[in-house]
């Protein structure tokens, strides 16, 4: 993944990836495999991110809000919450 690498970008790399191993594999023609690949459930997932609302953004900043969410929620399901946001204190100085 390259740094600038847009979602829909880094999409298509792991498809074409995925596609490759599954030619190599299986002996199909790329085609063959494309297509059967689309036919799985991480397929449709994958090209549904490809062409959603986060296609234009930056991979690497889509990657890191959806390890963000993932956090919470772990944290919200073992019952341990974030302290409210409070404003910045005044500093002795």
């Amino acid at each position: 993944m390259r740094d600038d690498q847009s979602v829909a970008g880094m999409v298509d790399e792991v498809l074409a990836r995925w596609t490759k191993s599954r030619a190599a594999w299986t002996g199909e023609s790329f085609g063959e495999a494309l297509e059967a690949i689309l036919d799985t459930e991480a397929g449709r997932e994958m090209r549904e991110l490809g062409s959603g609302p986060h296609r234009h953004e930056r991979a690497e900043e889509w990657q890191a809000k959806v390890a963000r969410k993932r956090a919470e929620k772990r944290t919200e399901a073992l019952g341990w919450h974030s302290p409210p946001e409070s404003p910045d204190l005044p500093t002795d100085g």
